[in-house]
Order: C-alpha cells, then structure tokens, then sequence
C-alpha cells in the first residue's frame, strides 16, 4: 500500500527580477556555454529548449563509473535504466516492462521492452544488462557498487530476461535498479571506458550534443528514441553553485528553472515574472541521539527532549512554511512511510514532569551540527532547538563545526550527546535509512537495540501491506524509546520561467522528459 503525498506538499508562486534587484544580489556569470540562443522562442513560439542549473559539476559521463546523485540528472535522459521512480515516489516500468520475483524474494526476474537499441543502432537485451550490472559488481570500490551490494550473480535467460540472484530476501531490490544504467555492452567493450565517458551512447530519450567540464552537458533529443518522444528538443544542464547565481541566472533569462535555497523563496515569492516551484522532498532532518551517553541513558530524559520542541515554531517560522513537521525519519514521499505512526506532539509542560521524575540535575548535554553544508539554516535551526530545549530545564552545550568535520564524527560515531543529521534515501525506499539508523553497523545506530535490528531486517523479506506494517511497527518503536527526534521534512525549490510546465522530483533530481512549456 502506498500513502499519497499530502496535496499541500506542491505549490507554485511568482517572482520577478525586481525582488533581486533589491536584494542588492548580482547577476548571473559564470554559466555561459552550451547551446546558442539560436532557435529560442523570440517570436512568440512555444520553447523547445531547457536550460537548468545543477548545483555541482558531475565527475564522470560514464555510468558505469559514477553514481553520484548529481549525474542522475544527466543519466536519466541519456540512458535507460530497468525502471524508475516517479516525481512523487512511486515505481514505474521503464526499459523493463515488468518484474517478478520468487517466493522468498531472493530471485528477480525482469522482462525488457522489445526493440530497443542505443543511439548508434546497437541493440539493448539482456546481455547489454547483465554486463553492466556485472561490470560495476567486479569493482566494490565504485560509487555503484553499494546499491548492489545485495546482488550475488546476474545473469541474461534469454533476449529479454535477466534474472538477479541475491545474497538474502530484498523486498525493495527493483528500486535500486532505478539507480542503474544500462550501456550498450559492445560499444562500451570497444571504446574502452574512458573513451566511452567523453563521448556516451545510451538508449534513453536524449543523446549528447557536446560537454564542456564545468561549463555545461548538452543534450539534443534522440528522434530514434523506442519509447514517446519527449516535447523538449533539446536541454543544457549546467553547472552553478551559488544559490544567488542560480536565481539571478532564471530571473535574467540565461537559465530556465534552478534549484534555490529556502531563504531566497520569500524575498521574492509576491512577484510576478518567474515561478518558484515548491515541493515536499524525500529527506527528514532529524535529531540524532546516544542514547548510550550520561542522562541519554534515560528514556524519560530523552522523550522529554521530543516533547520540548515545537516543530511548527521551526517550520512555520524559521523556514516560512517551506518544510512539514516530521513524525518519522521517512518523508511522506518515501516507500515504508505511514500516517499510523504518530508524533509524540508539543508539550513542555510533560518535558518538564519528566526531567523532574528522572531526577535530572542540570547534567549539560553536547548538541552537536554542522554550521553549513546539507541542511539549509543549520545554526538557526541549532539555535531554536537550543532555546526550546533549554526553556524546559535543560543545559544545552552547542557544538558547531563544518560539514566536512561533522560528518566524520558521524560516520566514527563519534557524539556525546545530540545532533543535528538528515537523512534522504536517494532510492526513495526506507531500506537505506532503516539500515543506517538501525541496524549494527549504522553510523546512527547508538542504540543497538536488536528489536529494531530485527525489525529493519524483517520487512526486506515481506511486501505490500506486510512490509508498511512492519515498517509503522519500527518507526513507532522508535519513537517510543526516543532514539531519534524526527524534526521536519524541507522542501525543494525552483526558481523557474513562468511558462514551464514541469513537475519536481522528491529526490531533487531533472527528469524533463515529460516537460513543456505553456
């Protein structure tokens, strides 16, 4: 079963380059390069082109070789993986057309699509998947390599079945193929590796036109593409890491829609010359908790924590409405989420009683977080819990460090206390956060309570309702015994052309295959 995302998850608003302009923000450079504007829609026709803004330059065209989350946005239009996942975190057929899996889910079997074959008229079978898949298997050390890590054999059955054997049941084995994609097997043997990253060739819907490192990847449509033809010609996703440029770059007309921070949204939401796409993402920023470290130790001590947080206050307040309360560490876009798991709720009053039953003393309790990096207004955030934390009776000692430090002592599991983390599962599935937040060898897991272990290990070999159910048992565990604070679930957003009509991905990723505009 599958909880729909929330309809106040998506919105649109408007903005116009004046808003900027008073912010005193420069315009954009640094993002010349890709197309020319040639054959743009000056006189009044509808665009067939995209520019888009990532925020960071991919490492390598080669799929094989790279699986940052960042390149998926090229890959998902040059390529085809086995399926896909949806703008709103559902699975979908793509070069697979369906997909089955034995009793004890330890086997897959997918069949492809017929006649399907890479831009240079190379077919794609079964053979094409099995090498790709075995290619990145023979390399553990490869960014690939972990969303596979469950995959003992691969192996081609015929021209349009591939089977997957495993190394134990894994109900959400077909999303982590969404991850994955499918080269053609010859073209990559003879061009050798290297040679394939700096000119690609995929069976996806787009091909490469030119990349320029730094600059820009542009891609032109594939007009012998096997599947409907996307009504965007052509698209140049280009490299921009200021949150400013990328705003300034649509507001000018250089980019056609850009990731943007949370702070930007307001300052020009009242305009009118741009929209701002907002959308619920698949991440939950979260308070993590040792709860094996001095008055953690009591679970009285660490519900009083939750209790004494008034997530509204954040969300409505600190982040103007661009993020949702969290009840779990899973979004509402991500499989294993369920409305049945229940918020602890706002109630200082409670916060207080408890530190009086536990006989807490004033013991000052480290919160540690990074003071930039992947949560937006991380020092706000740090600060307002701060404040709330200490308004009930607690002494609050606040660490901030940078993001690079700050995941290092997450990783060595390395807090003394609290501390601020997120979590966004980039297969859009609860198997990856369940296996880091806990299972023994999770950089969260301080707990390692084994009814959890259990639990985590238990809804890979169940589907449908079965594995909801198991994973509603875990979450509510969990916060029962206080081992995290689910904070809230942020937004992405877009600055974007007012005339693009586009839905964003929970994942934060480009799929402009069903793009258009108005």
């Amino acid at each position: 079963m599958r909880i729909p995302m929330p309809t106040s998850t998506f919105r649109r608003r408007m903005l116009s380059i004046g808003a900027l302009a008073a912010t005193g923000t420069l315009m954009l450079s640094g993002c010349a390069g890709g197309f020319d504007d040639s054959g743009d829609a000056g006189s009044g026709d509808t665009p067939t082109r995209i520019v888009a803004a990532i925020p960071t330059d991919p490492t390598s065209m080669d799929p094989i070789k790279s699986g940052a989350l960042v390149v998926l946005s090229v890959f998902f239009h040059t390529f085809d993986q086995l399926v896909t996942i949806t703008a709103d975190g559902e699975l979908a057929p793509k070069l697979a057309t369906e997909w089955t899996a034995n009793d004890d889910l330890t086997q897959w079997d997918f069949t492809l699509q017929e006649g399907v074959t890479a831009s240079n008229g190379e077919a794609i079978t079964a053979e094409d998947v099995a090498f790709s898949y075995q290619t990145i298997l023979a390399d553990p050390t490869g960014e690939n390599f972990a969303y596979l890590s469950s995959v003992a054999s691969v192996e081609a059955i015929d021209d349009l079945t591939v089977r997957f054997t495993l190394k134990s049941p894994f109900s959400a084995f077909p999303r982590n193929t969404s991850l994955i994609s499918i080269v053609p097997a010859d073209t990559y043997q003879e061009m050798g590796a290297d040679a394939f990253a700096q000119a690609p060739i995929g069976s996806g819907p787009y091909v490469f036109d030119k990349i320029q490192t730094g600059v820009s990847y542009d891609l032109v449509r594939n007009d012998d593409y096997w599947g409907t033809a996307p009504a965007i010609e052509s698209i140049s996703l280009q490299p921009v890491s200021s949150d400013e440029s990328r705003v300034n770059g649509v507001l000018s007309g250089s980019l056609d829609v850009a990731p943007i921070g949370p702070t930007q949204v307001e300052s020009v939401e009242s305009q009118d010359s741009a929209q701002v796409f907002s959308a619920l993402s698949n991440g939950v920023v979260f308070l993590g908790v040792n709860s094996t470290s001095g008055v953690l130790t009591d679970a009285r001590i660490r519900e009083a924590i939750g209790l004494a947080i008034d997530k509204e206050a954040i969300t409505d307040g600190l982040l103007s409405g661009l993020a949702e309360p969290a009840s779990t560490t899973l979004a509402p876009a991500v499989e294993g989420y369920s409305d049945d798991v229940k918020d602890p709720g706002y109630d200082p009053d409670r916060a207080r009683e408890l530190l009086a039953e536990a006989g807490y003393a004033g013991e000052p309790i480290p919160f540690d977080y990074a003071t930039d990096g992947r949560i937006p207004l991380s020092a706000d955030v740090a600060q307002t819990i701060q404040a709330s934390l200490e308004d009930v009776g607690f002494t609050i000692d606040l660490r901030g460090a940078d993001q690079q430090a700050h995941t290092l002592k997450v990783r060595g599991r390395e807090m003394q206390g609290i501390y601020l983390n997120t979590w966004a599962p980039s297969t859009v599935d609860g198997d990856l956060p369940l296996t880091d937040l806990y299972e023994p060898a999770g950089n969260n897991n301080y707990a390692q309570d084994p009814r959890t272990t259990e639990l985590a290990a238990e809804q890979r070999g169940v589907e449908g309702d079965s594995r909801l159910d198991v994973f509603t048992d875990l979450l509510s565990y969990s916060n029962e015994q206080g081992y995290y604070v689910p904070l809230y679930v942020p937004m992405n957003n877009y600055a974007a052309d007012p005339d693009l009509d586009w839905t964003p991905r929970a994942d934060g990723l480009f799929d402009f295959t069903q793009t258009s505009f108005k």
